[in-house]
């Protein structure tokens, strides 16, 4: 039985192949172009596309070729159960019925009959995730087919399957970044500006009433404490605007932070070490994104505020981790002045550690100098934590 129901993106009343959902927009001209070519090579009649969100679920339609508009908000959405569909989506393999389905009998109201309908499993990671349909006029449509196009259409739905699932898993990864890096500016913003502006507006408020009672030394004092608060304000907001406009600079985090080092030394003339003990890491571009700004962080910080002689950045593979090493030959670390002042923006740098798993410390060195120590969590390629 088909369910009419689900959003449907209209398309023109002459379009005969689309694409509805779920892929970007070089992933919906791929699959239609497909589609068609399945469509002629085969003498189908209609090729359809559907993906399912878990085993059990409705089959949404992804995109079509030999369907009109009218048709297509009739199929949008059909039961787990439907058809030889749902049996090729049940034994993940092809199968062939000339049993009326929902979709078929929704595809007849408009056209001549439907005698046969051919349906593949769309897989991911052995997975099921979607059904490849092609409804023939002719009874015996499969056995006329040309030469292997049967064996093609396996290994073809395997690789639209995967496809389908990268592109809404890259769409996913990108939202989730996106909403990541947002939350972690209001963080910052709220927790670097707030207590200076409420500060700012006391002061303005005892300045008034120091104004009011003509009491000029009073008043200078509360001027200058406004005016101090407001320059720490705009600092941050530089700092702000500079840690989340700055990008990374390669696509990949060794030569990334390798321009880091080079552009933050030709910036302060102060000599930087660049220690790595690992090849390329096994980490996911959001693993070495927030590594490269905790690192770019770290240098900065030290550049800015520790006075330092030389600083060593390290990169080093430990048993079941990763560890990112900063450290500097300079005045040490000042938990007071970090706190007031939010030096060695330690907020951001934690945060950023947090939303990765990884362990961050900053530590006085024992003979002078402060070290920023990071311990990420090794990966195995099937993306489990090592022991």
């Amino acid at each position: 039985m088909l369910q009419r129901c689900g959003p449907i993106l209209p398309l023109e009343e002459s379009a005969k192949e689309g694409s509805f959902r779920t892929m970007d927009t070089d992933l919906q001209a791929s699959v239609a172009r497909l589609l068609r070519a399945l469509a002629q090579m085969s003498s189908a009649r209609a090729v359809t596309l559907r993906s399912i969100a878990q085993a059990g679920s409705p089959m949404d339609l992804v995109a079509v070729s030999g369907v009109n508009t009218q048709a297509c908000a009739r199929i949008a959405r059909a039961q787990p159960d439907c058809g030889v569909c749902a049996s090729a989506l049940r034994t993940g393999t092809m199968q062939s019925d000339d049993t009326a389905c929902g979709c078929v009998r929704e595809l007849d109201a408009d056209s001549c009959a439907t005698r046969q309908v051919v349906a593949v499993a769309l897989k991911h990671k052995d997975r099921p995730c979607g059904v490849l349909s092609l409804f023939f006029e002719d009874a015996d449509a499969a056995g006329q087919l040309p030469a292997g196009f049967l064996e093609l259409l396996p290994p073809l739905a395997e690789m639209v399957g995967a496809a389908m699932e990268n592109g809404v898993g890259a769409g996913g990864d990108l939202y989730t970044s996106v909403m990541r890096e947002r939350n972690l500016l209001a963080n910052e913003v709220h927790d670097s500006l707030a207590q200076h502006l409420t500060s700012i507006r006391m002061r303005t408020s005892l300045l008034r009433g120091a104004v009011a009672a003509q009491e000029q030394e009073r008043a200078a004092q509360y001027l200058k404490e406004i005016d101090e608060s407001l320059a720490v304000a705009q600092s941050r907001v530089r700092q702000i605007i500079t840690d989340f406009r700055a990008p990374m600079d390669a696509p990949r985090l060794l030569p990334a932070l390798q321009y880091a080092v080079e552009q933050l030394h030709g910036a302060s003339g102060v000599p930087i070490e660049l220690v790595c003990q690992v090849g390329e890491p096994r980490l996911s571009p959001y693993e070495e994104m927030q590594l490269f700004y905790i690192a770019r962080e770290a240098l900065t910080n030290a550049l800015k505020h520790s006075q330092a002689g030389c600083v060593r950045l390290a990169l080093d593979e430990q048993p079941g981790a990763y560890e990112l090493l900063v450290e500097d030959d300079g005045v040490g670390f000042d938990d007071t002045r970090a706190a007031e002042h939010g030096h060695f923006g330690l907020h951001i740098m934690r945060e950023r550690a947090q939303r990765i798993g990884a362990i961050f410390e900053v530590q006085r060195r024992e003979h002078g100098g402060t070290r920023v120590r990071l311990r990420l969590p090794a990966h195995t390629d099937s993306g489990e934590a090592l022991q």
